[in-house]
């Protein structure tokens, strides 16, 4: 484990503990888990008790709560798994697959409309729900909603990697990452977009580089330099960030930095 990541990783392996002891939200422990996992943390590490809590509540039709909830309690349970076939992961995708909306891909709930922050990292983590007919309408929503929020295309560019998807657009993956980057801030961070009221946050800047680092090449390595200095530089001495749901926040980060050492896109 890099040093770099180890303020981050201990604070949120607290966290993790602290939250499911007060017992929040399942879905805020998992997210945070599997984002602590795929940074690198060993699912050893993650206290047996969490896992059991998750299977408990998970209800009969395979989902817990709603899609978004079940969709990140699932991938949890996936990674910690060493078998690989978890019949309660199986379950939850039958559930997701259940809760389609009538434009063939998910919202908050079945009577949403189509979203790309559910259907996006959906495809990003679970690629099995991600056939060619699934990414196209995928596709089409990005353009009916295109160069809006920089997390939104981060997402999209995310899912289109994670199943080596070519759009019907054959310059939509380029015009995406060219927006992308001109919306990143002098300073390095990222906001909703480059001209939003609000400062640049640890949201916006972990996923848009999560966005990035799935084309590399076609980013100049001075875009990825900048916001990894800004991810430290705005890093609080107990390794987290300044941001509504803090655990949200720092494990986005850790996995965005986790990324960018693997690739050797910061400054290091």
């Amino acid at each position: 484990m890099n040093h770099l990541l180890l303020p981050t990783l201990m604070s949120l392996r607290t966290m993790i503990s602290e939250m499911n002891r007060k017992n929040l939200d399942m879905h805020r422990i998992t997210k945070t888990s599997a984002l602590l996992l795929l940074s690198g943390l060993s699912p050893n590490s993650i206290p047996g008790d969490i896992v059991n809590r998750c299977l408990c509540e998970q209800q009969p039709d395979g989902g817990w709560v709603g899609i978004a909830d079940t969709m990140w309690n699932a991938f949890f349970l996936k990674l910690v798994d060493e078998t690989g076939n978890n019949p309660a992961v199986h379950k939850a995708l039958g559930f997701i697959s259940s809760q389609e909306n009538k434009q063939g891909l998910w919202g908050r709930s079945q009577r949403d409309t189509s979203r790309i922050p559910v259907s996006g990292i959906l495809f990003y983590i679970f690629p099995g729900l991600a056939h060619e007919t699934k990414l196209s309408l995928l596709e089409n929503l990005w353009q009916s909603e295109k160069n809006s929020l920089t997390y939104k295309a981060a997402y999209t560019l995310m899912a289109f990697k994670a199943n080596s998807y070519t759009p019907k657009d054959a310059n939509l993956i380029e015009d995406t990452l060219t927006w992308l980057i001109s919306n990143q801030r002098d300073d390095g961070g990222f906001a909703p977009w480059k001209n939003h009221p609000a400062l640049a946050d640890v949201f916006c800047t972990s996923i848009s580089i999560l966005g990035l680092l799935q084309y590399p090449a076609f980013v100049p390595p001075e875009i990825f330099q900048k916001s990894h200095q800004w991810l430290l530089d705005n890093r609080l001495p107990n390794g987290i960030w300044r941001f509504h749901e803090i655990e949200d926040g720092a494990s986005w980060a850790l996995f965005a930095l986790s990324q960018l050492l693997k690739n050797k896109m910061g400054q290091i």
